[in-house]
């Protein structure tokens, strides 16, 4: 009965005195699911308090709902204040501040509220350089900031000089991307990035996410050089290694050939045979010295023995 009743009060009054002073801001916030979000309402112009204020959403298909007071705050007495914690898709709709003023409701201007998904760790920032940029201070170097893995109407994207922030062009949405990528291009002018000056695109949502990058003609050529000597020391130690797996290859192969195995065993028995012969020749020498020449069958039978 009494959530009727209000229902009914909130019409009317909306009907009544939808001209009054009081003013809401924002008009409009889109948010990710589980942020935290404030509503400002002043009713300075009309006299009252904000112990006299209440809240009201206006969600889908016209459902109404009274905010509770313990999610009101004051700012100052008359600067009066409504704060969603972690709000989700039952949070979206149209916030009217109401200021009760006798028997007489006298309404805000709204504020939309739209809650979309909630930003996750794969958002990431980009900073693109061209490659081909010749030192020449009359020509402007084209950067080119991409924000992706969240959704764009959470992102603010800007360009900073020396911390001081820049103008920017942010270019359109490519809309096949999910979420789409948020692209934002600076020139910066060629005596400015010839001299080394840092540069830094900036991303900062609605939820408090903070990231940026910073550039200059000095650090990429520094990363240029150092990306340079990494390749070449890891050419270096590839070629070194393949060389030490061919040698390594080579002798294992050298060690396990029966072939070498059988011909130093060949050679072996001709140098004992070898041996044998000049030893028994040297005997047969020896003795007919003495004297005491042997048989001829006899000796063919020692040489061979």
């Amino acid at each position: 009965m009494c959530s009727s009743w209000m229902q009914v009060t909130f019409l009317l009054a909306h009907l009544i005195v939808a001209g009054a002073v009081v003013y809401q801001y924002p008009g409009s916030l889109t948010v990710a699911e589980g942020t935290n979000v404030t509503f400002h309402c002043d009713i300075s112009e009309m006299g009252g308090e904000c112990s006299y204020i209440v809240w009201v959403q206006v969600g889908p298909m016209r459902k109404l709902t009274l905010w509770p007071q313990k999610t009101y705050s004051v700012h100052t007495n008359t600067a009066c204040l409504l704060n969603i914690i972690n709000a989700n898709r039952t949070s979206v709709g149209i916030f009217y501040c109401a200021l009760l003023n006798g028997a007489m409701l006298n309404m805000g201007n709204g504020s939309v509220l739209e809650v979309s998904d909630p930003i996750t760790s794969d958002a990431t920032l980009e900073v693109l350089v061209p490659v081909d940029w010749q030192e020449a201070p009359s020509s402007p170097v084209p950067l080119l900031c991409l924000v992706s893995g969240l959704d764009p109407s959470q992102a603010k994207v800007y360009w900073e000089v020396e911390g001081k922030v820049q103008s920017s062009e942010r270019l359109p949405e490519v809309q096949s991307e999910k979420p789409a990528t948020v692209r934002v291009q600076i020139s910066v002018p060629g005596h400015t990035w010839a001299e080394g000056e840092e540069i830094t695109c900036v991303m900062e949502s609605t939820s408090g996410v903070k990231m940026n990058k910073t550039v200059s003609r000095m650090g990429m050529e520094r990363s240029r050089q150092g990306m340079f000597l990494a390749i070449s020391l890891g050419g270096m130690c590839i070629l070194l290694s393949i060389v030490v797996i061919v040698i390594t290859l080579y002798v294992c192969r050298l060690r396990h050939d029966p072939r070498k195995k059988r011909f130093q065993a060949y050679e072996h028995n001709q140098d004992g045979a070898q041996g044998l012969t000049e030893v028994q020749y040297a005997s047969l020498k020896f003795g007919a010295g003495r004297g005491r020449p042997l048989p001829t069958a006899a000796a063919k039978n020692r040489q061979y023995k």
